[in-house]
């Protein structure tokens, strides 16, 4: 197991062809000059996030980082982005989720947050049918903000 993380990580790391979903980073970039509030609410092992914003120097664009593995309740709980919310100091009333996840959906709808479905090719077993507005790449998102 110790090597198969290690190779994990060393491909991670050093693997010049990988990259961010295509439209992200202009994404955070585009709302981070408009001044908004990124937090990153995940599920993932805040281990794996740090991987992530390091390897794609963007922990300068988001005020706060929270994994979901550290909470006491995962998605579909409301909780991640109850604590987004009061960690961005924004009315949930003001805040967007972005959720590849019927499971982040439900979490960002019973949060009171208005949520964007992101229709995810790595994700297609996913509805998204209770997302407030349904996206298929980031540029329509990045165009409507």
């Amino acid at each position: 197991m110790l090597n198969k993380r290690k190779r994990y990580v060393s491909f991670f790391e050093n693997d010049p062809t990988l990259h961010l979903v295509n439209g992200v980073e202009n994404l955070i970039k585009a709302s981070y000059n408009k001044g908004y509030t990124l937090i990153l609410a995940s599920s993932s092992a805040m281990v794996n996030i740090d991987r992530v914003f390091n390897r794609f120097n963007l922990n300068s664009y988001f005020s706060a980082k929270i994994s979901g593995a550290d909470l006491t309740a995962s998605k579909p709980h409301p909780e991640i982005f109850e604590k987004a919310a009061i960690l961005g100091k924004t009315a949930k009333e003001n805040c967007i989720v972005i959720e590849d996840s019927d499971n982040g959906i439900k979490a960002a709808n019973d949060a009171g947050i208005y949520v964007f479905g992101y229709r995810n090719p790595m994700a297609e077993d996913q509805t998204l049918k209770y997302a407030d507005a349904v996206i298929s790449n980031f540029k329509e998102l990045e165009e409507i903000l």
